[in-house]
């Protein structure tokens, strides 16, 4: 199932109050700012997640959101050749854009495209904006240490398969199917804890460059390092829980 807000609220609820919620009316003053009506979804997103402390700015070289009053649309001196985007989210050390074509902001659910300073033509990121919102804000919450408790298995002998199975994660349980074109990631969320695969683009699906484990409850992220079901055990991993190995 191609997921929506709802994973994301229900795993930040109760979390996130700090962050607050952007009003309906800071939204539309940005749309007559730039002259263009916000796609539903990215209008929910801003509502619901604009200030989370969780999901914001000054990533590690990770995708992130702009800003509400950040979003831009291009002008004649923007490196791409078409400009007729609403961009909204950005990687910023590496000069990566994701916008929204003019054309599809008022679909229900439009596609996200992506451009690069040396790439200046845009091509498709995700064909789902909310699943776009969704991932990338998994991916930002498992790789940059942003919650209290975290473990990181760097790479070793163990494929995704063994992972997988170590911790129950069998076809189409506990996983977020991020609708990327590159499939970089692969997102599972099982008992209130982010399992993030890094994937080794181009080379075996089993292939495993890191996993990242984050969660807001320790017990949660140390039960799943302890199973007992298995007569394998784990690589070794860094992580914050006050031991690692």
């Amino acid at each position: 199932m191609i997921a929506d807000f709802r994973v994301l609220t229900e795993f930040l609820q109760s979390h996130d109050e700090a962050g607050g919620s952007i009003s309906e009316e800071d939204i539309q003053e940005q749309e007559r700012r730039l002259g263009k009506p916000f796609p539903a979804p990215l209008r929910e997103y801003y509502k619901r997640f604009g200030r989370s402390q969780y999901i914001t700015q000054h990533c590690n070289n990770q995708y992130e959101p702009m800003l509400l009053e950040d979003i831009f649309v291009p002008d004649s001196d923007f490196f791409t050749t078409d400009k007729a985007f609403l961009i909204f989210y950005q990687c910023e050390e590496s000069v990566i854009y994701c916008g929204i074509r003019f054309s599809d902001l008022t679909k229900e659910d439009p596609p996200v495209y992506l451009c690069a300073w040396n790439h200046p033509d845009w091509s498709l990121e995700n064909e789902s904006l909310t699943n776009f919102l969704v991932s990338k804000a998994f991916i930002q919450m498992g790789v940059e240490d942003r919650l209290p408790y975290w473990v990181i298995f760097d790479e070793n002998m163990w494929g995704l398969s063994d992972y997988r199975s170590y911790w129950g994660l069998s076809d189409g349980a506990y996983e977020i199917p991020e609708m990327s074109s590159l499939q970089a990631w692969r997102i599972f969320c099982r008992e209130d804890v982010i399992l993030l695969f890094e994937m080794a683009i181009g080379e075996s699906e089993e292939d495993v460059l890191a996993v990242y484990l984050a969660s807001f409850d320790r017990e949660r992220i140390v039960s799943l390092l302890n199973r007992t079901t298995q007569d394998r055990q784990l690589p070794d991993y860094r992580t914050n829980l006050g031991s690692s190995r």
